[in-house]
């Protein structure tokens, strides 16, 4: 998938159903999202129920994925929502819990993810 694939997913895509966003606030984070994808170009794999979001450096990118993690975090509870830093890119990183690995599997299709087989040893 290209990155303009996955800035097209992120564009289009409404909230996973466990989501509990508003019907106003939804839209307004989706677009968020899609403006982080367009300028960052995010490159994303699922490996079993960790998703990874790889984003290529720029001005403000690592704060305003800081800042949508946050929020996130707070609708999305049922995920861990953490961000990283891998050399100058900026990551994302989306864990589910190992027993409910489909749980994240929405989140992975919003970015355009490509799935990836488990870790030898992940549950």
């Amino acid at each position: 998938m290209t990155d303009v694939d996955a800035a097209s997913n992120v564009a289009d895509a409404e909230p996973p159903v466990a989501c509990t966003l508003g019907p106003e606030d939804g839209p307004a984070r989706m677009r968020r999202w899609r403006a982080l994808s367009d300028k960052g170009r995010p490159i994303a794999q699922l490996r079993g129920h960790r998703l990874e979001v790889r984003y290529e450096p720029g001005p403000g990118l690592r704060d305003e994925l800081e800042a949508l993690a946050t929020a996130e975090r707070q609708c999305c509870k049922f995920l861990a929502w953490e961000v990283s830093q891998d050399g100058q890119h900026p990551v994302l990183l989306v864990t589910a819990d190992p027993n409910t690995p489909d749980e994240v599997a929405d989140i992975a299709t919003l970015f355009g993810a490509t799935t990836l087989p488990p870790p030898v040893g992940d549950p």
